[in-house]
């Protein structure tokens, strides 16, 4: 049996956010990943962004309340804790392509902090 790692980072942020949970996870290929943020504003002025391992472009998961095409309810979920001003991003059934920078902010604002995702896939 061989298994292969690939690594994914993921960067969650703002300097009135905070990532709860551990900076850094591992799952296997086709699992889901989560990820908390605390952040003290609406629900609607958090933004959730992605960029690729390879910088190449910073697309926009959820933005002023609602997913974007790039993360339909199949891929991710967003859910808000009221109570305590958190809210995660789970990313479904985790790809080798998912591989790269995820953050969570105050849409207006531009502060991040970084976790990694290490992404495991089992092989014959």
């Amino acid at each position: 049996m061989h298994i292969f790692v690939v690594c994914v980072y993921v960067s969650l942020v703002v300097t009135t956010a905070e990532i709860i949970g551990p900076r850094n996870i591992a799952v296997i290929r086709g699992s889901a990943a989560t990820f908390d943020c605390v952040i003290n504003a609406p629900e609607t002025d958090v933004c959730w962004t992605y960029q690729s391992v390879s910088f190449k472009s910073v697309i926009h998961l959820y933005a002023e309340g609602e997913l974007t095409p790039n993360c339909n309810d199949s891929k991710c979920t967003i859910i808000f804790h009221n109570e305590t001003k958190s809210n995660t991003l789970t990313i479904n059934s985790v790809q080798h392509y998912d591989a790269g920078f995820y953050s969570c902010r105050i849409c207006q604002e531009a502060d991040e902090h970084t976790a990694q995702l290490v992404v495991l896939q089992t092989g014959e």
